[in-house]
């Protein structure tokens, strides 16, 4: 009975090893699949990063704007490039520079510019038109 058996286990089988193939094969598709999803999340967290910081360089920019227009519109002049904070404030290790560009558009219309440069997007540009009132 054991030579039996044993000529029955020394039989090659066809499929021999395919077990072994198909879970090599499942686990390659796996990590590929968990490489990818892991790509997908990285990008998106990289997202939401840049998304923050032009949200808020746009609030810096606003805050800013509402001060020009305050201002009286014959002493409006533009000011140099300077680094702020996030909360508009002249910080020298801010994240943001700021500067305010002033264009004659007629003899009593000028052109207010703000712009909100932030690291790793483009800049903030805001535009508003001051009449001086004076006829």
């Amino acid at each position: 009975m054991k030579t039996r058996q044993r000529h029955e286990l020394s039989v090659p089988r066809p499929d021999a090893g395919f077990g072994l193939v198909s879970v090599m094969v499942a686990i390659v598709l796996l990590s590929v699949g968990v490489l990818s999803l892991s790509q997908v999340l990285t990008q998106s967290v990289s997202m939401q990063t840049i998304i923050a910081s032009r949200t808020t360089a746009l609030d810096v920019a606003r805050s800013y704007m509402e001060e020009v227009k305050g201002l009286d519109p014959l002493v409006v002049a533009a000011t140099p490039e300077v680094r702020v904070n996030e909360r508009g404030d002249v910080d020298a290790n801010g994240r943001f520079t700021r500067e305010l560009l002033i264009t004659t558009v007629s003899l009593h219309l000028v052109e207010a510019t703000v712009i909100v440069t932030l690291p790793r997007s483009n800049p903030i540009r805001l535009v508003t038109w001051i009449y001086d009132g004076v006829y």
